[in-house]
């Protein structure tokens, strides 16, 4: 059994008493003491150091019972701000976010040339993340507390606990200590995390349904999973859990990055709409008003272009297959499609529903199925280091 010392104990009650503010619009300290089971002494300290600090607020008194009329606490979510980056193969965006996932300040910046397809190498991608931050921090409002860390999601393996980028395949990015250089430049906390582990941690967030079970697709040129499972963000034992886009569905079929063949991530991601189209004789280069191939395919099939709209339902069908596998292997409460492949959502929906309920088994076949939030995993990356820094426990990590 795990001895907490008295120190770690209020630190633990800390955070408990201030989820549990954040996660109710009014509360009173009654309130908190029944629901965490916290004495009153405790909560009214506790209550009492956040007011001092600036995270809650005393806004008026509720209905008495019988005695005194309770004092009325307040979230303040503009306590405190935190940076999230979400690095892809051909953007990134960049978002100060305030407690609640708020976002206070946004940037895209593209990193692969639409035209030429020509990727960047690490040291450019360190000088544009280090130059995105700069920017972001410029941009932070006023606030008690100002950043409490920055999060950066990135499309590959990574090891959460030590900051370790493993590989990074569409980006041919490998073995990079990347946390250690950003600590050093901005002298702040920095969180690193696979994209699909952010976009899912910002969609349970969302909800705010405990214990609940979340599996967030996030498809772009790749495809990756993040998994939400019993209200805890689950990355395995080296942080490479959740790597369905490489289980294969097609024996020998299309090679990919990891040395594999026929993986999901081949037949559902924009790469694989791209092999749809050139199969279908379509060479598509995005317009000078639209800035990328797959906005530019989207465009054509608002325009009625059955030859597109062939190709999302192509790709709605191997996102169906896939998603049954995952759903079949894991029951959750529901499945979110993330990543710039939902900006297709209502091309490929249809066909991506009709597959899933015809692959998975039993029950399963109920589970919903539904659209991301936009900006959803720089948002998460934000919320990554918010919750480490404000509400994570100080004797165990998550997942």
């Amino acid at each position: 059994m795990m001895n907490i010392d008295a120190s770690a104990m209020r630190l633990l009650n800390r955070a408990s008493v201030l989820r549990y503010i954040r996660d109710h619009k009014l509360t009173t300290r009654i309130a908190i003491s029944e629901a965490t089971g916290l004495t009153r002494a405790t909560v009214s300290s506790l209550v009492e150091t956040l007011l001092e600090e600036g995270f809650v607020d005393e806004v008026g008194y509720g209905a008495s019972s019988g005695g005194r009329k309770p004092v009325m606490l307040r979230f303040n979510a503009d306590a405190a701000y935190s940076i999230g980056v979400d690095v892809q193969i051909s953007h990134m965006t960049t978002v100060v976010c305030n407690i609640r996932g708020d976002i206070a300040y946004k940037n895209v910046r593209r990193l692969l040339n639409a035209q030429t397809g020509q990727k960047i190498d690490q040291l450019s991608l360190l000088e544009w993340i280090q130059t995105e931050v700069k920017a972001a921090l410029a941009h932070v409002p006023p606030s008690p507390h100002g950043i409490t860390g920055i999060g950066l999601a990135v499309p590959g393996l990574v090891n959460f606990t030590t900051g370790f980028i493993y590989h990074l395949p569409n980006l041919s990015i490998s073995n990079w200590g990347i946390r250690e250089v950003l600590q050093e430049q901005f002298a702040l906390p920095v969180y690193v995390d696979n994209d699909a582990n952010c976009g899912a941690f910002a969609e349970y967030e969302k909800r705010n349904v405990p214990k609940s079970s979340i599996i967030y697709v996030n498809a772009g040129i790749g495809v990756g999973v993040g998994l939400i499972l019993n209200g805890q963000l689950f990355r395995g034992r080296d942080g490479l859990a959740g790597e369905f886009g490489h289980m294969t569905i097609e024996e020998n079929g299309v090679p990919c990055s990891c040395g594999n063949r026929g993986c999901f991530e081949q037949y559902a991601s924009e790469q694989s709409l791209m092999r749809y189209l050139e199969e279908l004789q379509i060479h598509v280069s995005p317009s000078a008003e639209i800035s990328s191939i797959l906005e530019q395919v989207i465009y054509e099939s608002y325009l009625g272009s059955e030859k597109y709209q062939f190709a999302f339902e192509r790709l709605g069908t191997y996102l169906g297959i896939g998603m049954a596998n995952i759903a079949n292997a894991l029951n959750p409460d529901e499945i979110v499609l993330g990543g710039r492949v939902s900006m297709a959502y209502k091309f490929l929906s249809e066909r991506m529903i009709s597959t899933f309920k015809q692959r998975a088994i039993s029950q399963n076949r109920e589970i919903p199925i539904v659209m991301g939030y936009v900006n959803g995993v720089a948002i998460g990356a934000a919320g990554i280091a918010m919750n480490e820094s404000l509400f994570a426990s100080p004797v165990a990590s998550v997942g």
